[in-house]
């Protein structure tokens, strides 16, 4: 349905975004054992520390569609643009 088995994004996803993350990877936090251990990278001169930032796909949408408004006593919807 996504195309996430299609050979063009198999084959993106093998060869150029694994590897990418992997060198990533190593510059980053990561955290071991059962305690989850903060292990800060090791980094070479001129390198800084990359913090990667997951975000919810769904978030984008989350006021798309709204059918409901809350107003002030006297106050106006907004215009809709677009001719919509």
């Amino acid at each position: 349905m996504d195309g996430h088995e299609r050979g063009d994004v198999v084959e993106y996803r093998q060869d150029v975004f694994l590897p990418l993350m992997a060198k990533f990877e190593a510059r980053m936090v990561h955290f071991d054992g059962p305690e989850l251990q903060q292990m800060k990278p090791i980094l070479n001169p001129g390198e800084r520390e990359i913090i990667l930032n997951f975000h919810d796909e769904s978030s984008f949408h989350a006021n798309e569609e709204v059918r409901n408004l809350w107003l002030r006593k006297g106050e106006q919807p907004p215009k809709r643009g677009g001719g919509v």
